[in-house]
């Protein structure tokens, strides 16, 4: 069996944000703040039954009570506050490359613009499907478009692969 060593603690480092930064924290508040909004503002209009699951198609394959519809919410805001969290502790992340202290502040930016990114775009797919769920649930509309899930999963993929090509070119000074 390998013997498990201890890795040197990450160096600690006090990001300054950039515009970039900012912008992205603004645009991932306000997505958050909508889906908050969105469900409690139709919520009295929405019927006791509404969609819950969607197939691969969009289309619904079982519906619940409507007070469900919170529990995406909460899921949102819960994964928003996480990846906020965690952006402000870049030394606690795991990386492809190691750590040094010449890379440190290249590696933790790049992570941290990551999260962002993330954050943004997760929050924004609960809201839209908050959204579509209380526009099916009203009789609005009919399913979610088909070609969401490989939206979802190619734009993850390109956000994922940027990342590690970007860690991978910015590993030595």
């Amino acid at each position: 069996m390998g013997r498990i060593t201890r890795k040197q603690p990450q160096p600690k480092i006090a990001l300054e944000w950039t515009l970039a930064d900012r912008l992205l924290e603004a645009v991932a508040t306000f997505f958050a703040v909508l889906l908050m909004a969105v469900p409690l503002a139709y919520y009295r209009d929405l019927p006791e039954r509404i969609p819950q699951h969607f197939n691969a198609a969009g289309e619904v394959d079982a519906y619940g009570p409507k007070y469900l519809l919170l529990i995406p919410v909460g899921m949102g805001i819960l994964l928003f506050g996480i990846m906020t969290w965690l952006s402000r502790h870049p030394h606690w992340l795991n990386y492809p490359v190691t750590i040094t202290p010449d890379n440190a502040e290249r590696q933790y930016r790049l992570a941290v613009r990551l999260l962002r990114v993330l954050k943004m775009v997760v929050v924004l797919l609960f809201l839209y499907l908050a959204w579509n769920t209380t526009r099916i649930g009203m009789g609005k509309a009919e399913s979610l478009p088909p070609a969401l899930l490989w939206v979802v999963l190619g734009g993850n993929g390109a956000i994922l692969l940027w990342y590690f090509t970007a860690a991978f070119r910015s590993r030595k000074p």
